[in-house]
């Protein structure tokens, strides 16, 4: 196993290491490893569906989450996603199509419990364009203000699935603004484009933050300028066979736009909570899908 600097402030590339072979002390490595640096690339896979699925069983807890939204779901199982333009026999499609640029976001923060770990695998990399970007949320690497960070320390912050994510409870949830790593690895602010507004500590009746109109969308700008400086931000040019884990609770994310078809599989995973900080949150109001 050869491990290789992404980015100067977060990631790694493992190479010659096959993640169908991992056991006991390969998976320690491993999780440290992405406990430390958010992001962890393993290039030259091959994985089917049930080999995905196990794998990333085995660096999680076990436990995986399905995916929000249905009919992206793998043939063979549930706990695996397809995000592909790619059609079946019949002419319907097999997976998520989407080729825009997305938004900043941690997979499942409309969850209560979410399961923060991630896979992607690249089965077919897209022609042109496509890199999906991270940017680092690690507090001690975003020259974040000290006043701020006292700021956003007692906070919570909501967000709501989407209206097409038909597998998941329409509610609005709520997390800790600031998240703390379980090894002193550090802190992170779990704050995306998808939040909604900032409130005060769960479980008392949430307060709105200064209760002055557009106080929460200054906040977030605010938080999110930190979060998207340019020199916090990866963009993963994809290849057959890369597999890539990440941290959503030390990582935003975005897929960029590309042209032609491209398929990659996606598992969402529980983090093992004695490696991983982990969000606890708690539900605050209804969402209903539109």
């Amino acid at each position: 196993m050869e491990l290789n600097t992404l980015h100067p402030r977060f990631g790694r590339e493992i190479t010659g290491f096959d993640v169908r072979s991992l056991d006991a002390e390969s998976l320690h490595v491993i999780r440290i490893e992405l406990a430390r640096s958010g992001v962890l690339v393993f290039r030259d896979q091959v994985l089917d569906d049930d080999a995905l699925e196990r794998v990333s069983r085995q660096i999680g807890d076990g436990r995986l989450e399905e995916p929000a939204r249905t009919w992206s779901h793998a043939p063979s199982t549930r706990f695996v996603s397809y995000l592909t333009g790619f059609q079946d026999a019949s002419g319907k499609p097999i997976g998520v199509a989407d080729n825009h640029t997305d938004y900043w976001h941690s997979d499942q923060e409309f969850r209560r419990d979410p399961a923060t770990l991630a896979s992607l695998y690249c089965l077919v990399p897209p022609t042109r364009g496509g890199a999906t970007s991270f940017a680092t949320t690690a507090v001690d690497r975003l020259a974040l203000p000290a006043d701020l960070v006292e700021r956003i320390r007692p906070l919570w912050s909501t967000r709501r699935p989407a209206p097409t994510h038909d597998n998941v409870e329409h509610v609005e949830v709520s997390h800790p603004v600031l998240l703390t790593s379980p090894r002193g690895e550090g802190e992170y602010v779990y704050v995306s484009e998808n939040t909604e507004r900032f409130i005060g500590a769960s479980g008392e009746e949430a307060e709105e933050v200064d209760g002055a109109d557009g106080a929460d969308d200054l906040l977030k700008a605010e938080l999110l300028r930190y979060c998207l400086s340019e020199q916090n931000i990866y963009a993963h040019e994809w290849r057959m066979g890369d597999f890539v884990v990440y941290d959503n609770a030390q990582v935003l994310h975005r897929r960029e736009d590309f042209e032609g078809m491209r398929w990659l599989k996606g598992t969402k995973i529980f983090a093992p909570q004695d490696y991983f900080p982990v969000p606890a949150g708690e539900v605050v109001g209804v969402s209903a899908p539109a």
